[in-house]
This record gives structure tokens, sequence and C-alpha cells, in this order.
């Protein structure tokens, strides 16, 4: 399955002025009168991405979850004590969803 980052073309990273250019870009490839089921798509993909908030709430509800497995292999395997703390919780999520730790 298509990611909205993939329907429009641009990275995860992308700024909200990249997004929306690149969703014009679309727009007047795959105009309603002539693919309305493209522009659909397009245009969901762009609901739910256009804003930081909106690309946050994605990323954290459209990914597969860590299992509790890895998130206790990676505090094991970082030397850690039993109760990890919520730094390498955070780090681990990171890890998990492909994404640099702030």
């Amino acid at each position: 399955m298509k990611t909205p980052f993939d329907l429009l073309g641009i990275p995860e990273n992308a700024t909200d002025e990249a997004i929306k250019k690149a969703y014009l870009q679309k727009v007047r490839q795959y105009p309603p009168e002539r693919a309305p089921e493209q522009f659909q798509t397009i245009r969901a993909a762009f609901e739910a991405i256009k804003t930081q908030q909106q690309r946050l709430k994605y990323q954290l509800f459209h990914h597969e979850p860590p299992s509790l497995n890895a998130l206790l292999e990676h505090a094991q395997q970082n030397g850690t004590p039993q109760r990890p703390t919520v730094e390498l919780l955070t780090q681990a999520l990171a890890e998990s969803l492909n994404r640099p730790p702030k």
C-alpha cells in the first residue's frame, strides 16, 4: 500500500510548502475532470499530511507499532536496567519508525 508521501512523490520530512507544491503538480497532472479516481486519491493523500500536526498524526497511527519484545531486546542490548527509561523507549520507537530520535 502506498503512503501519502509516495502518492505525492515527496520524502517524509517534506515541508508544508513542498507538500502543497507536489499536490498542485499532481492535480495538474490528474485533474478531476479527466481522472476523478486519481484526483480523489491525491486529494486524500494531501489532506492526510498537509500540516505538520497531520503528518505527525499519520506517522504515529499508520505505522506498525513496535513489538514489546523488540523494545525489551533493544533495552537489554544497550545494557540498561530491566525497566527501560523514557529516552530508551523513545529511541527504540524512533528506530522502529526508521527516523532519528529528536
